[in-house]
């Protein structure tokens, strides 16, 4: 379960973009929220136009930048990890005033032919989509292919990195089991998007959960670089 709530919104006070000066206007700002579901256990850091993130501190597994205020734009956004190979991950974020786009921060074991293994960085880049009204999607993180859960009572078998839409209605209250140990407990208090990611944390190995809520995020699996595919 997470310590800390991962909606926060924040607006920083800095000189240099890409972030917002607090007297901006606000129809002008952007907003971003990035959160860190790497399971690695060295160090991961991220960067955003050039800016470290956190302080320029690694950011914790299952920690959130909160909602950011960006000036609108596209901006590189670079994720490193000393495990992983590459140790960088980078790609262009396009950010659109009045929108919010989430980054999701996780990693995939990638087996080779001859049987080594080596980690990979990967983003899962979540935009506003059309779609209104209560409902929940599940995402597994984890390495397994195939992850089991209990959903309020309800067995559900998680595929990797696809999302389970469930359906909920105002006022469902939400449990979310992982062999017989509570990961998330809450309730569908508005008409927005419930995003719930389970993922390992480094230090104990044990199954996190993170959630995200937004009224129009949407989540598409990631699809495979071609550069990543085996010949």
């Amino acid at each position: 379960m997470m310590k800390h709530p991962l909606l926060v919104t924040i607006l920083l006070i800095l000189t240099n973009p890409p972030f917002l000066h607090a007297q901006d206007p606000a129809p002008e700002a952007a907003f971003l929220n990035i959160v860190n579901l790497v399971a690695l256990r060295e160090p991961t850091s991220i960067q955003l136009g050039g800016f470290a993130l956190n302080g320029g501190e690694p950011m914790p597994t299952g920690e959130t930048s909160g909602v950011l205020a960006i000036v609108p734009g596209s901006h590189p956004f670079t994720l490193t990890n000393p495990a992983a190979k590459p140790e960088t991950f980078s790609l262009p974020l396009v950010l659109e005033a009045g929108k919010t786009v989430a980054v999701i921060c996780y990693d995939e074991i990638k087996e080779h032919r001859d049987g080594s293994r080596e980690a990979k960085l990967r983003c899962s880049v979540l935009v506003e989509g059309e779609k209104s009204g209560p409902r929940l999607s599940l995402i597994s993180l984890l390495q397994d292919p195939f992850v089991g859960i209990s959903l309020s009572g309800k067995e559900v078998t998680l595929s990797a990195r696809q999302a389970h839409q469930a359906d909920v209605k105002l006022e469902d209250a939400i449990t979310v089991v992982h062999r017989g140990r509570t990961l998330a407990e809450f309730e569908i208090a508005k008409p927005i998007h419930y995003l719930g990611f389970l993922f390992e944390d480094p230090e104990s190995g044990e199954v996190g959960f993170s959630l995200i809520q937004n009224e129009k995020l949407e989540y598409q699996a990631p699809l495979k670089d071609d550069e990543e595919k085996e010949e």
